[in-house]
């Protein structure tokens, strides 16, 4: 395994050692790109080390990120592209099978993250989705290795390929997510290029399903150092005015005669069970506004570097959803980081979380990095999950006709290490 900084060509090849305990600090993600982009600094950090070149332009980048300007909030203008595509494969096909590869927290560039795209490349998926979270910063250089150079591992899909906004990409003001990355995706054109993804939300649709990509990255870094660690002025993740109005204009979610089953993709979660996770409410209230809090959706989320099923919950104000977290595309699972909180809103609700150890980890246990893969033909929706090795576990998902939809679960066979909780069946998941 590649050590933190080794050369290959112009691409910079990260471990997952580099990404052990990283935390959620502004200042340390901005330590730690410039550190495996500064080999002087491998060697340890020294106070000498302040009066260096190199820990200039760490506090230059991190002072500029953090009280610069975010980039502006990218839309639609009108134009044939308003952010809404038919759901075809990649001959222009509705009725046989189309299938969208989704992966989370993946552009960590290192061998398992590469591992990851290759197995997703396998499925010649007709889309690829990610879910948010470029590391560090989302800066240039980070966007580059992992998307964007030529032989970088991001699996493009044969009729499309988009990106989501994490709160890393933010890091960075959202410039390089922007400015550099949007231009790369979005629908493939005849001519096999990429026409570009306009904004940092989106609807795949076909007669019975809409697939909504929605933003909330963009609102999930707050200015002021002190004020973050105060709940109140904690950044709540909320969905920017921009694509709310772009939900009720363009998309018209609030149409009552739309009654097509729904699956919503964010980087940031819901819900959750696990101790020093936070809960985002505001997102799910903002759609609990437009669709009201009886009509259930498949909400498929990131943030958390673990792959956890719930049950359908409602909180407050917020859609009743099933969630799905799939945050295990690229960073390391540590397994150690997985105890439980019991007043989250998620705790009750968890019904799976895949806490299987990778052999061979040593006194550092790590568990399996993963994706999904959604297949719809008409009605049926399918979600199949997968580590590194093989499927694990599957759904079938069909829509109602009224607003919602009806699940049955295949879950592992008996000899698998994947289990449900304490009191919990694999059923509960879609109930």
């Amino acid at each position: 395994m590649p050590n933190g900084n080794q050369d290959a060509g112009k691409h910079l090849v990260r471990s997952q050692e580099n990404y052990i305990d990283l935390n959620r600090s502004f200042a340390a993600n901005h330590f730690r790109t410039e550190k495996t982009k500064q080999p002087i600094l491998d060697a340890g950090f020294k106070l000498s080390d302040f009066f260096t070149k190199k820990i200039f332009l760490w506090l230059y980048h991190y002072l500029k990120s953090r009280f610069g300007p975010n980039h502006a909030y990218s839309v639609y203008d009108g134009g044939a592209d308003n952010g809404i595509y038919a759901l075809t494969d990649h001959n222009g096909n509705e009725s046989s099978p189309v299938v969208i590869a989704v992966v989370g927290d993946w552009a960590t560039f290192t061998p398992e993250s590469e591992e990851i795209a290759e197995k997703i490349r396998e499925h010649q998926p007709d889309y690829s989705i990610h879910i948010g979270d470029t590391y560090y910063v989302g800066a240039p250089h980070e966007v580059e290795n992992n998307f964007t150079l030529p032989g970088s591992p991001w699996p493009r899909g044969k009729s499309g390929s988009f990106a989501l906004l994490g709160n890393h990409e933010m890091y960075a003001r959202g410039i390089a997510y922007f400015d550099e990355l949007l231009g790369t995706l979005g629908l493939r054109g005849n001519d096999g290029v990429y026409q570009g993804q306009k904004a940092a939300f989106y609807c795949l649709e076909n007669k019975y399903w809409r697939i909504l990509g929605l933003d909330t990255g963009y609102h999930s870094i707050g200015k002021i150092p002190l004020l973050e660690m105060i709940s109140w002025f904690a950044p709540k993740c909320r969905f920017d005015d921009l694509m709310i109005k772009w939900l009720k204009e363009t998309l018209k979610l609030d149409d009552p005669n739309d009654q097509r089953a729904l699956v919503v993709l964010t980087h940031h979660q819901y819900i959750s069970a696990f101790k020093d996770e936070k809960e985002y409410l505001d997102p799910a209230e903002q759609l609990g506004a437009i669709l009201g809090t009886n009509r259930p959706i498949i909400w498929i989320w990131g943030h958390e570097h673990k792959f956890s099923i719930y049950g359908k919950a409602q909180v407050g104000k917020g859609v009743s959803a099933y969630g799905r977290c799939i945050g295990h595309g690229g960073m390391p699972v540590e397994l150690e980081k997985f105890e439980k909180n019991a007043s989250s809103h998620g705790y009750g609700s968890l019904v799976m979380v895949d806490d299987r150890a990778v052999p061979g980890q040593g006194d550092y246990p790590m568990g399996y990095n993963g994706y999904c893969l959604m297949k719809i033909a008409g009605a049926k929706l399918v979600l199949e999950y997968y580590d590194k090795d093989k499927l694990l576990f599957s759904e079938e998902w069909m829509a109602n006709g009224m607003g919602g939809m009806e699940g049955k679960i295949f879950p592992p066979d008996s000899s698998s290490a994947l289990k449900t909780q304490d009191g919990k069946n694999w059923e509960d998941a879609v109930k």
